[in-house]
């Protein structure tokens, strides 16, 4: 168990693991104890929410990352629906590139973006290439959220020489205990055979219970980091271990 013996496993031998926890901005309660767990974990904000321009500063001076949660379309259904500032297939270029234009705006501190919903949105080429060429210009990486698997954002974002990466396990798709606990296992499995694996979760009281526990046990072979870590050329001295960078999941762009 961690923390009972010395530490035998160098950092280069380490499996990482990245944790993004999504819809940061509603409530300040909860984002103050996403902001107070222990690690560089990376924090989605989405930027038009209530109190997206607090939470992000807490966490900036907190030393958490901070990434724009963007809105895209959903496939319809009855438990979802379009928030503000939702980018949306039948948006035109110019609508399309202002609205993400303001909500870069809105959350200044970002160093990349994840796609909020978007299971509709993500599927199409076309908006994928007006939000890659947005990403490009302003030097930011793409986390897909994977909220479908007939995503295209990542073969697109290679093509844009984007830097980028997706989701590998949703934590809290199924909000209890015994279930969360069983994608973190799935997690650190998945980290130990490919070198990395990246959880998103959400500020739910028993997602964030369960974090409080695990991130302050974490096994020795593993090690916490930012999303960024994983999509940034500088992270390319791990490669040998992480896997081939043109493979599915990490791509560099370059």
């Amino acid at each position: 168990m961690a923390g009972i013996y010395p530490l035998l496993i160098s950092p280069s031998q380490a499996a990482d693991l990245a944790i993004v926890i999504d819809d940061i901005g509603y409530s300040l309660a909860r984002s103050d104890r996403v902001i107070a767990l222990p690690g560089p974990l990376t924090l989605g904000v989405l930027p038009f929410a209530p109190n997206a321009a607090e939470a992000a500063r807490r966490a900036v001076l907190a030393g958490k990352e901070i990434i724009l949660h963007q809105p895209m379309e959903p496939i319809p259904a009855h438990h979802v629906h379009n928030v503000d500032g939702t980018l949306t297939l039948n948006m035109g270029p110019q609508r399309f590139s202002r609205l993400f234009a303001e909500a870069v705006r809105a959350v200044p501190n970002a160093i990349g973006v994840s796609n909020h919903t978007g299971s509709l949105l993500t599927q199409h080429a076309e908006p994928m290439n007006l939000l890659m060429e947005q990403l490009n210009a302003r030097g930011l990486f793409f986390l897909d959220s994977r909220t479908t698997r007939k995503t295209v954002a990542l073969s697109v974002a290679r093509k844009w020489r984007v830097p980028s990466i997706q989701r590998d396990v949703f934590l809290d798709h199924v909000a209890n205990r015994n279930a969360v606990d069983y994608q973190f296992q799935r997690a650190i499995a998945i980290a130990r055979r490919n070198g990395h694996a990246v959880i998103i979760a959400h500020p739910y009281p028993v997602s964030l219970e369960y974090l409080e526990g695990a991130l302050r046990n974490l096994p020795d072979d593993l090690r916490l980091i930012g999303v960024s870590e994983l999509v940034r050329p500088r992270h390319s001295i791990g490669l040998a271990r992480h896997g081939n960078p043109e493979s599915p999941r990490i791509s560099l762009g370059q």
